[in-house]
């Protein structure tokens, strides 16, 4: 009997470091990516942040896979560009109406007041502009993202964009979906939340990543999620895996623990300690997934890291 969308098997502290903030401790971040290919190209967008100014801004990378990942920035957006205090994890998509690039950004406006803005598309990411940021999704009363939505990861499939966000209904945040054709007017799925907190991550879960499996007719979805007990359950996250046959229906594939966390001194997964390994994104490269995280280190601040992970067909 075959083993079908299987984990890759990923070591988390013998992955790269690609980015490193330019701050020790705790509150210091540099993640949040979003890896996309446009145009012949792959883009690598990150979040950066200080335990001061929090998100200050997004810096998007033309990015080669040799040499060891280089990196060419080649546009910034700021929080103070945006008018906003504080900006989370990116992301970009390629418009399947007119082929341009899209970026998504969750911003806060002040005291929480989470939303999503998009820039107005552009042939090459050089060209995205901060003042024709909008609102594109909003907390919405009586729902189960009342509160805020954030953190976007963006599929193009079947002419139309699927945009999983983070939904919170004034307990936490869960896993939703809303879809546009245009890039710009977006509808909630009936099916909301469409994967819900419970068992280790029964305070916060949110997808990160999905992508199509290599080997079965289903989509390997990568979420993130902490529990009720967890020491900085808000954002000390880690990584578990799920499978999907469409974007409504996703099924626990980690229900005994999380997939991937990192491995700090401690060398253990509690609700006392830090081991955050979040915001995972993927470029598909084949037989091999090339994968980008966010992860703790032992002084407290969070890195960015890759790591190439075998996926080829198993029957």
């Amino acid at each position: 009997m075959g083993e079908y969308a299987r984990v890759p098997e990923l070591d988390v502290a013998d992955a790269e470091t690609l980015l490193e903030p330019d701050d020790s401790g705790e509150g210091n971040w540099v993640g949040a990516p979003c890896v996309h290919r446009y145009d012949g190209d792959a883009y690598l967008a990150v979040r950066e942040r200080t335990s001061e100014a929090r998100g200050s801004g997004v810096r998007i990378f033309e990015y080669e896979a040799g040499n060891g990942g280089d990196l060419r920035e080649v546009a910034a957006v700021s929080a103070d560009e945006l008018g906003v205090e504080s900006v989370e994890r990116p992301a970009m998509a390629t418009d399947p109406g007119t082929g341009d690039l899209r970026l998504y950004l969750p911003v806060d406006r002040g005291t929480g007041d989470w939303r999503i803005v998009s820039l107005a598309p552009a042939a090459d990411p050089t060209e995205f502009d901060s003042t024709t940021a909008r609102t594109v999704l909003a907390p919405r009363e009586g729902t189960t993202d009342r509160a805020t939505v954030k953190d976007p990861h963006v599929v193009a499939l079947g002419g139309r964009l699927h945009m999983f966000y983070s939904g919170h209904d004034g307990a936490s945040e869960q896993a939703h979906l809303a879809t546009s054709t245009d890039g710009e007017t977006w509808t909630r799925s009936p099916a909301n939340p469409v994967f819900e907190r419970g068992g280790w991550h029964d305070h916060h879960t949110r997808v990160s990543c999905v992508l199509p499996a290599p080997d079965a007719p289903v989509w390997q979805v990568f979420y993130e999620g902490s529990g009720r007990a967890d020491y900085g359950r808000t954002w000390n996250l880690r990584t578990g895996m799920a499978v999907a046959r469409d974007f409504e229906t996703i099924r626990e594939a980690s229900a005994r623990g999380p997939t991937y966390w990192a491995d700090t001194t401690d060398r253990r997964v509690g609700v006392d300690t830090l081991t955050a390994c979040r915001y995972l994104d993927a470029l598909d490269r084949g037989d091999e997934w090339e994968l980008f995280f966010e992860v703790a280190r032992d002084d407290g601040a969070f890195e960015l890291r890759r790591a190439r992970v075998d996926v080829g067909t198993k029957r």
